[in-house]
């Protein structure tokens, strides 16, 4: 993947996207795959802001069902499958432990119907060909196989629990990334480090935008026949760009996640506040990933940190929620936050945003403003945005008009995606990558990040023996995979490396001297000064720096 706007601006597009999280290359892997001719544009990193900033899960949205969201929760469900097909290394499932308590909507009769409705929804939870990825339905548990099944929950009013089934990503960045990457692979234009400055107006159309690198401070004009504005919660930031007026505004929700020891067993746990919201205990990296909340924000959206009063206020509700867990503010190892953008029409600053719908807009301004030439898309969440970017795409058709192209990418692998049967690659890959002199868990970590893409990684490693090694002992990941994110992945800093490409930030510090190996191997690669290098080490660094109240 080649980052060139010279050669961008070039080009007349069909389509350029404004946002590179999950719903911006979503689209533009379905355009570029429909003959499109695409090109992206990302102010920072690809999935650095809210698309990295999940619970990791890719669910139907059991809790949608008491909003009466059946629609949206089937649609859902049937994109759960269909990622377990097109990316069967970075999704998978996994069981949960909904434990229930007294009577009425938490109480067990009221679970149990709402479960039979989520299995009934998800008729073709089954359809797939690898064993390992099809979903079982529900299983209800008695008091007791509850506490042998999870001892840590509250037993106070405790009636019994369900299991069901779910799925988590090993990494969304990683998951965002490979449809950035599969569209580069069907022709399309991408680059990141590419802030949107203005949108080029011609008459009452969109023709474009006035685009600065802000990697080299250049700028240059990328034209297109149709702007779709991805921006995700700076949506409304584009659209102040339209003309200074936004028919179509949005409030944002802020989440925060903390990572800390492993408080589950395999499971995840479902608690519940005194307050009727719910959130996740989920196992990852054998580590407990635990989250989110759901504020309203009101600030700048670049300015969205991580305070230590909503780490103490998390801390509260899981000790209330799971006392078993007895968590202290020295056992979170990380935090993050992001903001979820939500229509403003179905929800007002009154309420709690918990309960604000997750369904997407889409606004064809032609309609609404009588601009030409301009889409936003506003809303959503992770399992649903490559349906969503399949109606988008049939509306740009209609703008196009063109003869619609039927959308493929309900069938067709991501960039890694090609591997079959995943535990039956993994095993292929083991037997090669040990005749290579790499153990299995080096060989596991580098199939869930790469796919069947992990042997261009073995290929780098076999360059220089130093490439063939493991960056740090807590970790698995490869010196090869640094390098790998440079000359493939489009890995421009070195933040990029540690929080995007690898997993060595995502469980906290790994450490001064991990952070320099990394800075040294990237910046060979990229001929960094040594000042540069000095640049790009204190930023990543500022990431763990402490918190503010």
């Amino acid at each position: 993947m080649i980052r060139d706007l010279e050669k961008m601006k070039s080009t007349l597009y069909d389509v350029l996207i404004i946002g590179g999280g999950i719903s911006g290359a979503c689209v533009a892997w379905d355009a570029t795959l429909r003959g499109l001719k695409v090109a992206l544009v990302e102010k920072k990193d690809f999935s650095w802001a809210t698309s990295a900033a999940t619970s990791k899960l890719i669910h139907g949205g059991l809790r949608y069902l008491k909003n009466m969201e059946v629609g949206l929760v089937r649609e859902s469900l049937q994109e759960r499958r269909l990622l377990e097909v097109i990316a069967p290394h970075l999704v998978y499932p996994l069981p949960f432990v909904l434990p229930a308590y007294g009577r009425g909507m938490q109480g067990l009769r009221a679970i149990t119907a709402a479960m039979i409705l989520y299995d009934t929804l998800a008729y073709d939870k089954k359809w797939l060909d690898d064993e390992d990825k099809k979903i079982p339905s529900h299983e209800k548990l008695s008091i007791e196989e509850t506490l042998e099944t999870e001892p840590g929950v509250n037993t106070k009013n405790l009636k019994g629990a369900v299991i069901y089934h779910d799925c988590q990503m090993y990494s969304p960045e990683r998951l965002v990334l490979e449809f950035i990457l599969a569209a580069d692979e069907y022709g399309a234009y991408i680059a990141n480090y590419a802030s949107v400055e203005k949108l080029n107006i011609n008459q009452n159309a969109v023709e474009g935008a006035h685009v600065k690198d802000l990697l080299t401070g250049k700028e240059y004009d990328i034209r297109a026949k149709v702007t779709i504005n991805a921006a995700g919660p700076w949506a409304d930031r584009v659209l102040n760009l339209l003309h200074g007026k936004t028919q179509h505004s949005l409030i944002r929700s802020k989440g925060i996640h903390i990572i800390t020891r492993l408080l589950t067993k395999e499971k995840g746990v479902v608690l519940q506040t005194p307050e009727g919201r719910h959130f996740f205990v989920l196992p990852w990296r054998g580590h407990s990933l635990i989250g989110t909340t759901d504020v309203i924000y009101k600030g700048d959206p670049d300015a969205c940190k991580v305070t230590e009063t909503d780490i103490a206020a998390l801390i509260k509700e899981v000790n209330d929620s799971y006392p078993s867990a007895n968590l202290k503010r020295e056992d979170v190892l990380y935090f993050y936050s992001g903001l979820r953008p939500i229509v403003e029409k179905d929800t007002s600053v009154e309420i709690d945003v918990y309960d604000a719908s997750r369904k997407y807009e889409i606004y064809d301004h032609e309609k609404d403003d009588r601009i030409q030439g301009f889409i936003t898309v506003v809303g959503g969440k992770y399992t649903t945005s490559r349906n969503l970017a399949k109606k988008l795409v049939d509306t740009v058709f209609e703008k196009l008009k063109r003869t619609p192209v039927p959308c493929l990418t309900h069938t067709t692998p991501l960039y890694g995606g090609e591997i079959g049967r995943y535990a039956s690659f993994v095993n292929r890959a083991s037997i090669r990558g040990n005749k290579l002199g790499f153990n299995d868990e080096t060989i596991k970590n580098l199939c869930r990040n790469y796919g069947s893409r992990y042997r261009d990684v073995l290929d780098i490693a076999g360059e220089k023996k130093a490439y063939s090694k493991e960056i740090c002992e807590q970790y698995p990941d490869l010196f090869a995979e640094v390098v790998y994110s440079v000359r493939a992945e489009m890995a421009m800093k070195l933040s990029d490396v540690l929080f995007r490409r690898t997993g060595l930030g995502t469980l906290g510090n790994p450490g001064h001297d991990v952070i320099e190996k990394v800075a040294d191997v990237m910046g060979d690669e990229l001929n960094w000064s040594r000042s540069r290098k000095k640049t790009e080490i204190e930023e990543s660094l500022e990431v763990f720096e402490p918190l503010k109240k």
